[in-house]
């Protein structure tokens, strides 16, 4: 075979081998299909032979009849004056002299009117006269009946014998085919079981050489490999190999050097992470001592404001400081809430939602009077929900002081709490500029107007607590006014009865 010498194998070979298979298997199936066509024309071409010797043989059956008819016409024509059976057996004796020579296969025969034979060939004693194969008909003067007829059963064996004979050859022709076959794909079974061992052999042989030269950058042996391809990849992973083993040793200084420098790195990071841990510790304290003492002098001016109120008639530069001082606590408020939120539990509770709007906008009148607003509210009475005050608040708190800070002078604010279907609403409108960018409203530290102050904290405290207690939020801004409208769950019974 093509692999015998074993130093000079080749995956081309072995590829040749398997297709000169292909093909002979093709020109096999081919020389089967060309011989099923033969049979099949042989057939068809036996079937129109057995119709032209059938008509053949009618043709003859009908000049030998009328020879017949013609001997027994010309005899009765000769002996009108004897009796019928003198001319009966002078008929007999004519056709037995005349027609003794005919084929094996015709016969002819004569009967009296009683259906007697008076005459017949010796082929006709075995066959029955009466047959598809038969002409006959009555001659009247003498009430005879002659007939000629052919056996169409000889001619049909031999047909028959040799389309067997025919098809016999064929069906050994292609049993010795089919052998033929049968032993080239035992060859190649074997073949490829041989080759597919050497080949899983090598495959194996190299997989294993190339983790030792993983470790220990040793060469593959050529030597061992007998397939050309193979060889060729060993030669190029021998190559690599004394590369990588040529570049080893700089990457292994290299390395030395990196290891120095990362664990440098390492502990200047952890420095700057213990650092930034401190600085944002203090930041922390920072803030929330600062928070802490902001309220304290707040609350002071507060009371004070509401102390002179209560002494005094309202003054309007007072006025203005209180609406300062109201926002810088609500911002205070903020701050508070981001410091606490993540160490705090806020608890819910029933809260006449009613009272408290009302109280809510009853802080920020004075902040709109300084603002030449006035509040006009629509407040359903007896509105109850179950939630947290303090965020509650800072809902609330946010949307009017926001209301305040972005409408338009001598404008009016609309406070809305009613109950719909949908759930408990809870609306803030106000005339000012429609707002530009919507879906950034709710991000921490994005303002609209950056000149109207605050630190944009309002609006994203909201957004998480309706997000936290699930609110539904509605914003409509068209035609100078601003609409935010914010939808509370209602509660079932039992949650308010708790």
């Amino acid at each position: 075979m093509l692999l015998r010498d074993k130093n000079n194998k080749s995956i081309k070979h072995i590829n040749l081998m398997a297709l000169l298979f292909c093909l002979f298997c093709l020109l096999l199936s081919l020389l089967g299909l060309l011989l099923s066509t033969s049979t099949s024309l042989l057939k068809q071409k036996m079937k129109r032979l057995k119709c032209v010797i059938k008509q053949n043989n009618t043709k003859v059956l009908l000049l030998i009849y009328v020879f017949l008819s013609d001997i027994v016409h010309y005899r009765f024509a000769q002996s009108q004056q004897e009796t019928e059976e003198v001319i009966e057996k002078k008929v007999v004796e004519d056709v037995r002299a005349l027609m003794a020579h005919l084929a094996p296969h015709h016969y002819i025969f004569i009967q009296n009117k009683n259906n007697e034979l008076l005459y017949a060939s010796s082929e006709y004693l075995t066959e029955t006269p009466l047959n598809e194969s038969v002409v006959r008909e009555d001659f009247e003067p003498l009430a005879l009946v002659l007939g000629s007829g052919v056996k169409m059963q000889g001619i049909e064996d031999v047909l028959a014998n040799n389309e067997k004979a025919y098809e016999d050859k064929i069906i050994d022709f292609v049993l010795k085919i089919y052998m033929l076959t049968l032993f080239l794909y035992l060859v190649s079974t074997i073949e490829y079981r041989y080759v597919s061992e050497l080949m899983g052999r090598e495959i194996r042989f190299i997989i294993a050489s190339f983790k030792k030269a993983s470790l220990t950058y040793e060469f593959i042996d050529t030597s061992k490999i007998k397939f050309k391809e193979f060889q060729e990849i060993v030669h190029q992973a021998n190559t690599m190999i004394e590369q990588i083993k040529s570049q080893n040793g700089a990457l292994v200084g290299l390395n030395s050097s990196l290891e120095e420098i990362v664990a440098q790195k390492t502990q200047e990071l952890k420095d700057s992470v213990l650092l930034t841990q401190e600085l944002l510790e203090k930041q922390d304290r920072f803030v929330k001592n600062a928070i802490h003492e902001i309220n304290t002098p707040l609350s002071i001016i507060l009371m004070n404001i509401d102390l002179y109120n209560l002494k005094y008639e309202k003054n309007r530069y007072l006025l203005k400081i209180e609406a300062a001082v109201k926002v810088l606590d609500n911002i205070y408020e903020d701050l508070a809430y981001i410091v606490k939120k993540d160490t705090l539990v806020y608890e819910k509770k029933l809260i006449d939602f009613s009272s408290f709007v009302a109280q809510r906008v009853e802080y920020f009148e004075d902040v709109a009077e300084g603002n030449k607003l006035t509040i006009e509210t629509q407040i359903e009475p007896e509105v109850f929900i179950v939630f947290n005050e303090t965020e509650l608040q800072r809902i609330c708190d946010n949307n009017i002081s926001n209301a305040i800070k972005y409408s338009y002078e001598n404008h009016s604010l609309h406070v809305k709490l009613y109950e719909a279907s949908s759930g408990i609403i809870f609306a803030v409108e106000n005339d000012g500029e429609i707002i530009k960018s919507p879906e950034r409203l709710f991000d921490r530290y994005y303002r609209e107007d950056v000149a109207r102050g605050g630190f944009g904290l309002g609006l994203n405290i909201v957004k998480e607590i309706c997000d936290a207690n699930d609110v539904d939020i509605r914003i409509v801004s068209e035609n100078d006014k601003t609409l935010f409208e914010y939808c509370f769950k209602k509660e079932k019974d039992e949650d308010f009865t708790a």
